[in-house]
C-alpha cells in the first residue's frame, strides 16, 4: 500500500467528530430528555466513567496492531483465518446493515425538515450512488473531505448554540434532584452507544494511520470534546422548548434553528442547516460502506484490499465487491423504516442492539481471544 494513501490520527479523530452528528442529531436530546427529563444535559458527562473503560479497550486494541492494520487485520490476525474469514463477513453484513440505515434516517431528516411531500427513495438511491463513487477512491479522500467540512459545519453548530442560549428558560432545566441521578444513568447510554459505535467504526481506517503512541490520550481528549458537545445541544434544546415538546419533537436541533432569529433579521435558515447535514451522512455511509467492502475483499482472501491507486472504475483486486455492496447499501436504506413508526422501531430495537453487541461482545471478545492464544 502506497504511503501517500496514509493519513494521521488527528485526521481520523476529525472524520469521527464530523460523522458523530448523524446519530447525534437523530438521539440528542430526544433520547435524553425522554429519560432525565429537564436533567437531560447530565446524560452525556454521566456516560465518561463507562466510556474511559472503554477508550482503554479500544487504545489497547489499537495499540497492538501492526503497521497498516486495521480493526479486520487485527480480527485475523486473533481469530485465525477460517474463524476470522467468517468474522468478517459478519462484520461486512453489519456494516452495510448500518450504512443502509444511516441512508434511510438522513432521507428521513430532509423529508421530515424541507421536502415534506417526498419519498425517501430518491434521496437514498441518490446518495447512495455518490458514496460507492467515494468508496471506489482511496479512504483518504473520504478523511480530507471530513478536514475540510470540520470547520465550517462545527462553526455553524457553534454560532447557532451560542444564539440559542439566549432563549432559554431555567425552568425547563431545573430543579434537578437526588431523583434525577437514575434517569441521567438511563441516558447516558445513548451517549455510550454514539461515542463507542463512533470509535469502531473508524477503527477499520486504522490501517491507513501510521502506528502513534498516547493512544488513550488522543482518545480521551476527543471523548471529552464531544461529550461538551452533546451537553451544549440538549442545554440549548431542552432549555429553549422544556423536556416535555423535546420528546415529541422528530429532529428538535433543526426546530430549535427554525424558531430562532439572528439580528433581529437572520431567520429560517433551517434548510442551509440541513442541507450542510448532508456531508456528514455522505462521509458516514461511505466510511461504512468501505470499511464493509475492505472486510469482504479481505475475507474473500485479497491481500491488498486498500486503495492503491487503480483506476476509479476498474474491478481488479476483487473491486467488483464495492458496487455489490453500494447495491446492498441501497436496498437495505429503501426497505428498512418504510414508516416513521417502523424507522423509530428500527432504531431502537434493532440497530442500536445490535451495535451495543458489537461494541461490547464481539469486538473485546476478538481481544480477548487474541491476548489468551497470544497473538496480540
Amino acid at each position: 500500500m502506497k504511503s501517500n494513501y496514509h493519513f494521521n490520527r488527528n485526521q481520523l479523530l476529525a472524520l469521527a467528530s464530523l460523522i458523530l452528528l448523524s446519530p447525534a442529531m437523530q438521539l440528542f436530546p430526544h433520547a435524553a430528555a425522554d429519560y432525565a427529563h429537564q436533567a437531560a444535559p447530565l446524560g452525556a458527562p454521566a456516560a465518561i466513567p463507562a466510556m474511559l473503560i472503554y477508550l482503554y479497550f479500544i487504545a489497547q486494541f489499537m495499540d497492538a496492531r501492526r503497521e497498516g492494520e486495521g480493526l479486520a487485520e487485527l480480527s485475523i490476525r486473533c481469530l485465525g483465518d477460517k474463524a476470522g474469514r467468517i468474522t468478517l463477513f459478519i462484520m461486512g453484513a453489519w456494516l452495510l446493515l448500518y450504512s443502509g440505515f444511516v441512508l434511510r434516517v438522513g432521507a428521513d431528516r430532509l423529508i421530515t425538515t424541507i421536502y415534506p411531500y417526498s419519498t425517501p427513495g430518491f434521496f437514498v438511491i441518490i446518495m447512495g450512488l455518490l458514496c460507492v463513487i467515494a468508496v471506489l477512491g482511496s479512504a483518504r479522500t473520504i478523511v480530507r473531505i471530513a478536514k475540510i467540512i470540520l470547520p465550517p459545519v462545527f462553526g455553524l453548530i457553534i454560532f447557532i448554540l451560542l444564539f440559542a442560549m439566549f432563549s432559554i428558560s431555567k425552568e425547563n432545566l431545573l430543579p434537578i434532584t437526588a431523583d434525577d441521578a437514575l434517569p441521567v444513568l438511563k441516558s447516558s447510554l445513548a451517549t455510550v452507544y454514539v461515542l463507542s459505535g463512533i470509535l469502531y467504526f473508524t477503527a477499520f481506517f486504522a490501517a491507513f494511520t501510521p502506528k502513534k503512541e498516547h493512544t488513550f490520550r488522543d482518545y480521551t481528549i476527543w471523548m471529552c470534546a464531544m461529550v461538551l458537545f452533546i451537553s451544549c445541544l440538549c442545554i440549548a434544546v431542552v432549555g429553549s422548548f422544556g423536556a416535555e415538546l423535546t420528546i415529541n419533537l422528530a429532529w428538535p436541533f433543526f426546530s430549535l434553528v427554525r424558531n430562532l432569529v439572528f439580528f433581529h433579521s437572520l431567520e429560517r435558515i433551517e434548510a442551509l442547516v440541513v442541507a450542510l447535514w448532508i456531508f456528514p451522512d455522505f462521509l458516514f455511509v461511505s466510511l461504512l460502506m468501505y470499511s464493509a467492502q475492505h472486510c469482504l475483499r479481505l475475507a474473500l482472501g485479497e491481500p491488498a484490499p486498500a486503495y492503491s491507486g487503480e483506476k476509479l472504475f476498474s474491478m481488479e483486486k476483487r473491486r467488483w465487491v464495492i458496487p455489490i455492496c453500494g447495491a446492498i447499501t441501497i436496498l437495505c436504506g429503501l426497505l428498512i423504516g418504510p414508516d416513521p413508526i417502523s424507522l423509530d422501531f428500527w432504531s431502537r430495537r434493532i440497530i442500536s442492539v445490535i451495535n451495543l453487541i458489537f461494541a461490547f461482545l464481539l469486538i473485546p471478545g476478538i481481544y480477548c481471544y487474541g491476548k489468551i492464544k497470544k497473538k496480540l
